[in-house]
């Protein structure tokens, strides 16, 4: 998948969009998250990405959300080499994650500054529970108004079916790596708002005109 990163215009701001040079679809919003092996657990990458255009024929005009890509290793030099492939495929300036970790100082020993793999905190980290997860995956695949899709291989359904209740109000999302990236992304798409940079250009002319 070849994604081309551009920017474009709404008013007096200017956004970020993403162009998939093969099949032509536009993303408003593309996060990678990044989770940690843990015990047995292998580490996990996932790529989300939100549709470009809302969705009007449901209530409310959604965005559906859809799963790029998606990969788990328990080798940690595996794993870095797909961030960084991943990054340059997808054109993306941040992962986000962890990086408060020994093993995150054991991964980018000896790498090239080029080369290492700087993870950024998801927004509201203390907030991002199981919990909150499995809700925004019910809200997203209601009947009648599924927005969020995994796509055939995703392995990520499996992973979000064998939680319990018992298992959502007592375990930390740490234990469950695949269920950590994801919940990155996801929680990301829905509590922090897009970014939209004021166009300096117009308002440094609005001014000149108003003098």
């Amino acid at each position: 998948m070849a994604l081309q990163r551009k920017m474009f215009r709404e008013g007096r701001y200017k956004s970020i969009r993403f162009e998939d040079l093969e099949s032509g679809l536009i993303y408003r919003r593309i996060y990678t998250g990044f989770a940690w092996p843990f015990s047995a657990s292998p580490g996990f990458i996932c790529v989300l990405a939100e549709d470009f255009k809302p969705d009007y024929t449901l209530q409310f005009g959604p965005r559906h959300l859809r799963i790029l890509s998606e990969f788990e290793s328990s080798n940690l030099e595996v794993l870095h080499r797909r961030c960084r492939q991943i990054r340059e495929e997808f054109n993306l300036k941040q992962i986000l994650g962890i990086e408060d970790t020994p093993l995150c100082e054991i991964w980018n020993q000896s790498k090239d500054p080029a080369e290492r793999i700087y993870l950024s905190a998801p927004y509201c980290l203390e907030k991002i529970n199981l919990n909150l997860i499995s809700q925004l995956v019910r809200r997203h695949t209601e009947k009648g108004y599924k927005t969020l899709h995994f796509g055939d291989q995703s392995k990520l359904p499996s992973y979000l079916s064998a939680l319990t209740a018992e298992i959502v109000e007592e375990t930390d999302i740490q234990v469950y790596p695949a269920i950590a990236a994801f919940g990155y992304c996801i929680c990301e798409m829905e509590l922090r708002k897009p970014q939209k940079l004021a166009d300096g250009w117009k308002n440094r002319n609005r001014g000149a005109m108003a003098v």
